[in-house]
């Protein structure tokens, strides 16, 4: 897999025969704008917009033709979308970038999308405006927010009229997650842990229940005051990207300070070794870091190397029922 830093130029490949998409696109040595900040288990809310708020989907051939491409693309830069809804002049996509390849992912399905757009309306130029835009998000209730705003778009952009409309509008994750659909690369596995049911009800019931409760409040978007079922503006687009900093140096810190403690080296913590000491250190990282730090467990277990339901079993593993005396070591 072609990284940022390793090659000049991205082979899009014959994604769709026919459609224009098997080409070559150049990635200059240095950009005039601003990098985007990207690593490997990063989540972005990514948006873009027709140029001159055009629309950017005529039909629903136009919007299944979107899809295929976000699927296709998705399994090719190893990235997973969490949530999305296609407005007629905008997109919204919550992704996870596993690779750090979201640039790559959004030049190719972008691009592609435009050839075929142009070609069967007969037009030239620009379909989108500017750059796409994109926002990393690292506090678990950003996350949550984030899935209901964009789930709620076609609702309080009028697409849809109430709810009961918006269970079964196709053109948005939401449905996916209630019935199903022809998103079957949408990633739900994360859902589980940011809507899990009080009293061991299902989380499709939860997530329901928490979409509803904001489908009568303007409901901003993170960190941005814009209410879902309008476009973002560009002056609203707040980096987060020293939140995300902060809570990586914090993790390595509580990491370093946890294989100092019990002698174990960070790199046998951090991967799948299976020694007493290197699971028990890894158990530590995972319970220290929910309890000093607003991050979703997923996102440690990224950052460890290990599976959530690794990190879910080390998480309930390991503690001591009331009444047990814990094995004192010392000196017998």
């Amino acid at each position: 897999m072609l990284r940022i830093g390793k090659s000049k130029s991205a082979n899009l490949g014959a994604l769709f025969p026919g459609h224009g998409c098997g080409v070559d696109i150049e990635l200059p040595p240095f950009m005039a704008r601003g990098p985007r900040i990207d690593f490997p288990g990063a989540c972005h809310h990514v948006y873009g917009r027709g140029i001159e708020k055009r629309d950017i989907f005529r039909d629903d051939r136009d919007r299944q033709q979107f899809l295929e491409r976000v699927g296709f693309n998705l399994k090719r830069w190893e990235i997973s979308c969490i949530a999305w809804a296609l407005m007629p002049n905008h997109f919204h996509l919550l992704v996870r970038s596993w690779g750090g390849d979201l640039s790559l992912f959004m030049r190719c399905l972008l691009t592609g999308y435009s050839m075929y757009f142009n070609e069967r309306y007969d037009r030239v130029g620009h379909l989108f405006q500017n750059r796409y835009k994109s926002r990393l998000i690292s506090k678990e209730s950003h996350m949550r927010v984030a899935i209901r705003y964009i789930h709620l778009n076609p609702l309080r952009g009028r697409q849809v009229k109430s709810m009961r409309e918006l269970d079964r509008h196709p053109w948005t994750g939401h449905k996916q997650i209630l019935t199903g659909g022809d998103a079957e690369w949408q990633d739900l596995s994360a859902m589980r842990d940011f809507f899990p049911g009080p009293g061991g009800s299902h989380w499709v019931s939860h997530y329901r229940e928490f979409i509803e409760s904001g489908s009568s409040m303007a409901d901003p978007a993170p960190e941005t005051g814009e209410i879902a079922g309008s476009f973002p503006s560009a002056s609203a687009v707040v980096p987060e990207a020293p939140v995300n900093s902060r809570l990586h140096e914090k993790f390595l810190e509580i990491l370093s300070s946890i294989s100092m403690r019990n002698g174990v080296p960070a790199d046998r913590i951090m991967g799948k070794a299976r020694g007493f000491s290197e699971v028990g250190a890894r158990r530590q990282v995972l319970r220290e870091c929910k309890a000093g730090m607003d991050v979703s467990a997923a996102q440690i277990c990224r950052w460890l190397g290990i599976s959530e339901d690794a990190g879910g079993y080390l998480l309930r593993s390991g503690i001591r029922k009331p009444g047990r005396k814990k094995p004192e070591r010392g000196n017998s």
